[in-house]
């Protein structure tokens, strides 16, 4: 429930003392959200906070969180960066560490010290702040050797038997594995054989490979002689079944389990350092290790540190009172283990699963982490089934899942009663189990644009359970982009918040903010991270800097529509996969978007929540409320999933089927395989459950009266979002004309979009805050259309309200492309309409079947004339001495047309900064009488960076990058006229002759060199005169 207006005001002490977070992540939560013009820090952007370690000034740390607080930022996300973990081989961010780590390392006093100091600031700069829970990707934290809650790994030894002969001797790989703890001993019979074959790992982003074999065993032969092994001298005596000659050889394996000692923080022994480390006196100096991650008792290791060593002399009363999450990143590393493990793996295997795995582990290393596998035979095994033992690998994967659920559960519920804040978390993907079934166990699933690829069908695989389980936030890492730091530009990070608002995503933590201060063996433009191979740093060092609140409070606004009330989806796939090495699109054809259908994806694990049921024909009815649950020919099934496909259909669900039957069981279940075939064909007979090809689902959804609540009829893919917000009676409508196949300033689309809801639709402006009624569409008694013309990458919001009606004597169905502004009086004489229109040919259609044609204006101005003083930004004489100021000089340039400033002057290629434009232009045109032209449109066309205007000294309200104009109507005078442009740039270009000399903390630029890039005004800047013209209606 939203505070009323009425509230807010008396929030406003509160908020500037410190911001107390309700532990309830449900949609609906009784916190203050402000309003759409200003919206409150709980539903403001946030940066990621890199600090390279606990050494940095902190008075420096405080600054940092008045400076993104200045710029509209709700908090930072506090994340000790470490280099990455520093790893001296194989990892580029491994060092020099200029720092004695073990007296600074993460969790340590210093450490301690410096989060304190962030959890101030952001209490006395009214903030909210999220806490990684461990250092670099937060995985884990410092621990005594062999903590059982440290990661864990599973040791593969098999040897080979000739035909006819028998075993007896020690089980391959005894005594090998430091701390090695025998787990199990099987054997199986190989029955063939293809070999030199190349393998990679997998996930294979280390470019590892290896030579291998392919080996077919007899799942018949697989035997669990665990038991006879002498558990003391890991002796055993074997006498192989008869194979009648019909095999290759018999294999004898054997599994040790030890940790992996896998660092998150390297310890001070084994890093690359150019100092001097202390010697270590406890475990707190001594690095950071990788907990487990599928049991509790790894969760378990990572609270206690806290507890104990990080929440004491009011540190937990500080997070009470201004956290937000405590948080982990994605799960990468799978350098640290060969396969997935933990010591109860077996015993809950065999509990979930109904079977035991021992004697087909040999199967599930044919999927090898990211770190060379050192097996004593590379090799992938399989079975001689059908499926060659995919469904045992299956159920391992699911059992996984389960396993992680457990450890995922810890910290939700510790970060709740202990910290009174919540647990966010980038949930399972780069790993073998199901994202969509551990989705809901945290408080705010996040994603991430990189690791999703910015696609917006991956998104809607991660919201829709988090949606099912009516979580308020879902939140997503954004703006990495490989090989664009310093590049990228703020239209282009916005982009990637429109794709993922339409998919469902509604908080963005933005990557990143460096720490701002000095750090050694770094020069400008300051400490960076990850070897400058992944964007962004945005700070002060930027030259957008000053211009960064136009953005932030965009995205605030955003995000206040996006996290209003509840999401509406049209369409729910069923999806079932136990492994996510990476996102891809689930469904690929464009059908459903050029309809306007929105979708999410559901597991049937999801199908548990309570939420999942049937109600008015719709699936989750509090929720989502899902018009469909289409399944598809392809889909992999489960037992429970289809019991629960049973009961949606008996309660008059529409179920589309869509290709023809599944028939694949996600596990290892005979019985369950004809159990589901036949429970699924008998549910295909039903009168709401409908075949129908793969191809055109749209097609076949329409004719069966399945209807989006957003048709669209555009000559472009508008993507919709819909949020109901019963409280405040208004129903949002997010539209979007995504172009992301075409250059700046390209891409532009017209059509309409026909929505399920009435009321008097308004915009809502997420760049000015401002909110008007629209004017023009149709509207019956069930549905309205609406027209717009949309710019490429445009995105306009609606809210209809619901609570408010209009009863003019006509209505404006629609208005010429070249009507700016159009609003409406009310009066003793009647409703008028006050339009603002250029030159145009078509007439104002009014629903009592009037035309009006609006008067001809004055022609349109194109500036061409203009004085472009550019302030260029460049490396000081000493960077190591000056890291974070850069040098700026000023050239002035007389322009007889615009273009972009690498075509003004060769010297200007490798020059990035400011640019401040300015021209003059008289007032009224030439040629035309003050009553064809009482005012004007100024239009910039596409921004590539930032653009903020200044008409005769007034400031103008924040510019749509996708298509710049505004009304200055109101600030022209007769005669001469002034514009002001300023425009920023990336520093891409100033670091394209200097980009391998530049450090940051000793390390270089492993990244290409930066692009050249196109800077400063690039299309007309033009004066539109308009008329206004008053209709009464």
């Amino acid at each position: 429930m939203r505070f009323p207006v009425e509230r807010l005001a008396s929030l406003a002490a509160l908020i500037d003392v410190g911001v107390s977070y309700n532990t309830n992540d449900q949609v609906g939560v009784d916190i203050s959200y402000g309003s759409f013009q200003n919206p409150s820090v709980h539903v403001r952007p946030r940066f990621r906070y890199w600090i390279p370690d606990a050494s940095v000034n902190l008075s420096h740390v405080a600054a940092d969180f008045a400076t993104v607080k200045a710029v509209g930022m709700g908090g930072l996300e506090l994340l000790g960066y470490y280099l990455y973990g520093d790893f001296p081989t194989g990892v580029a961010e491994g060092g020099p560490i200029p720092v004695d780590w073990t007296k600074y390392g993460w969790g340590t006093d210093a450490w301690k010290t410096l989060q304190d100091t962030a959890l101030r600031a952001t209490k006395d700069n009214g903030m909210i702040i999220d806490l990684a829970l461990g250092p670099n990707q937060g995985a884990g934290v410092p621990a005594e050797t062999n903590d059982p809650g440290i990661m864990w790994d599973l040791w593969p030894f098999n040897t080979s038997v000739p035909l006819g002969q028998c075993f007896n001797g020690t089980v391959p790989g005894w005594g090998q594995i430091e701390g090695g703890e025998f787990v199990a001993a099987t054997i199986g019979l190989v029955v063939n054989q293809k070999g030199n074959l190349t393998f990679s790992a997998s996930p294979a982003w280390t470019g590892h490979n290896y030579t291998g074999n392919n080996l077919t065993v007899s799942v018949a032969s697989l035997q669990d002689i665990t038991q006879q092994v002498d558990n003391a001298t890991g002796h055993v005596s074997i006498t192989f079944p008869p194979s009648n000659n019909t095999g290759i050889e018999w294999q004898v394996f054997a599994y040790y389990q030890n940790q992996t000692n896998y660092h998150e923080q390297a310890p001070p022994w084994y890093v690359n350092t150019s100092v001097p480390q202390s010697p270590v006196t406890e475990f707190r100096e001594n690095g950071s290790w990788v907990v487990d991650h599928f049991s509790s008792t790894g969760a378990q290791l990572v609270i206690d540190f806290w507890e104990n060593y990080l929440l004491g002399n009011g540190s937990k009363e500080l997070i009470q009172e201004v956290g937000n999450y405590v948080w982990e990143d994605s799960q990468e590393f799978g350098a640290g283990t060969l396969i997935w493990w933990t010591p109860n793996l077996l015993r809950t295997f065999e509990a979930q699963r109904g079977y035991d795995l021992t004697k087909y582990l040999p199967l599930i290393y044919r999927v090898n982490n990211e770190a060379p596998a050192p097996l004593a035979s590379p090799d992938h095994y399989y079975t001689d089934e059908s499926d060659q033992g995919q469904s045992y690998i299956n159920d391992y994967w699911q059992t996984l899942t389960e396993l992680n659920q457990i450890y995922l559960d810890v910290f939700t519920n510790w970060s709740t009663s202990s910290l009174q804040s919540q647990y966010s978390a980038q949930v399972v993907y780069n790993l073998p189990m199901d994202m969509l079934a551990n989705v809901p166990h945290v408080n705010a699933p996040e994603c991430e644009s990189l690791g999703f690829n910015h696609l917006i069908d991956g998104y809607r695989q991660y919201s829709g359970p988090a949606n099912l389980a009516g979580k308020r936030v879902i939140s997503s890492e954004l703006g990495a982009q490989r090989n664009e730091v310093y590049s990228q530009t703020l239209p282009e990070l916005i982009w990637d918040i429109k794709r993922s608002i339409v998919g469902s995503v509604n908080q963005f933590v933005l990557h990143g903010y460096p720490f701002s201060g000095t750090y050694p063996n770094t020069t400008w433009p300051g400490f960076s991270t990850f070897t400058y191979r992944f964007s962004n740093m945005h700070g002060p060092r930027q030259p957008a800097w000053e211009y960064y609140d136009d953005f932030m409070n965009w995205i605030a606004r955003t995000q206040y529509v996006a996290q209003s009330g509840i999401p509406k989806i049209d369409l729910a796939f069923w999806l079932k996969s136990d492994e996510y090495f990476s996102v891809t699109n689930q469904y690929w054809p464009d059908d459903l978007q050029k309809a306007g259908y929105s979708y999410e994806y559901l597991s049937p694990d999801n199908f548990n929540f309570p939420e999942a049921y049937v109600g008015n024909d719709t699936l989750a009815p509090a929720r989502q409320a899902f018009k469909a649950l289409i399944v598809r020919a392809n889909d992999t099934l489960t037992v429970f999933g289809v019991d629960r496909l049973g009961d949606f259909a008996q309660s008059s669900l529409p179920i589309i089927i869509s290709g023809g039957l599944p028939e694949k069981l996600v596990g290892y279940n005979q019985s369950g395989t004809e159990y589901v075939r036949s429970k699924l064909a008998r549910i295909a007979q039903m009168d709401n459950v409908h075949i129908v090809p793969y191809d055109n689902l749209a097609a076949s959804l329409a004719a069966l009266k399945v209807m989006p609540r957003t048709s669209v009829s555009s000559d472009r893919i508008w993507y919709t979002y819909v949020r109901e917000d019963a409280n405040d009676s208004i129903t949002y409508a997010y539209v979007y004309n995504d172009a992301y196949d075409s250059e700046l300033g390209q891409g532009a689309s017209s059509g309409s979009v026909t929505f399920e809801y009435t009321g008097v639709p308004y915009t809502y402006d997420a760049w000015t805050g401002d909110t008007s009624p629209i004017i023009a569409y149709q509207q019956t008694n069930t549905s309205t259309t609406i027209p717009f013309n949309l710019a490429g990458n445009q995105s306009i919001i609606v809210g209809f309200h619901h609570n408010e009606t209009t009863s003019p004597s006509a209505r404006v169905l629609s208005l010429p492309n070249t009507v700016y502004s159009a609003s409406s009086q009310h009066g003793y004489g009647g409703t008028s309409c006050s339009l603002k229109a250029s030159n145009t040919s078509e007439p104002v259609l009014l629903s009592n079947g009037t035309a009006i044609h609006l008067p001809t204006t004055a022609a349109t101005l194109n500036l061409t004339h203009w004085n472009l003083t550019i302030e260029s930004w460049t490396s000081p004489s000493d960077p190591y001495a000056q890291q974070t100021e850069a040098a700026t000089s000023n050239t002035t340039y007389t322009l007889d047309g615009l273009k972009p400033w690498n075509q003004i002057s060769e010297a200007l290629r490798n020059t990035s900064g400011r640019g401040f434009y300015t021209t003059t232009f008289t007032w009224p045109p030439r040629n035309s009488s003050s009553s064809a032209a009482n005012g004007a449109i100024l239009r910039l066309g596409a921004v590539v960076h930032t653009a903020r205007v200044w008409v005769n000294g007034q400031q103008l309200p924040p510019l749509d990058p996708t298509d710049a104009i505004a009304d200055i109507g109101d600030q022209l005078t007769h005669g001469s006229n002034t514009i002001e442009i300023v425009v920023s740039t990336t520093l891409g270009n100033v670091l394209r002759p200097i980009y391998a000399s530049i450090r940051s903390s000793g390390t270089t630029w492993l990244g290409p060199q930066p692009l050249e890039q196109e800077y400063g005004l690039v299309q007309d800047v033009l004066v539109v005169p308009y008329t206004t013209t008053t209709i009464m209606l």
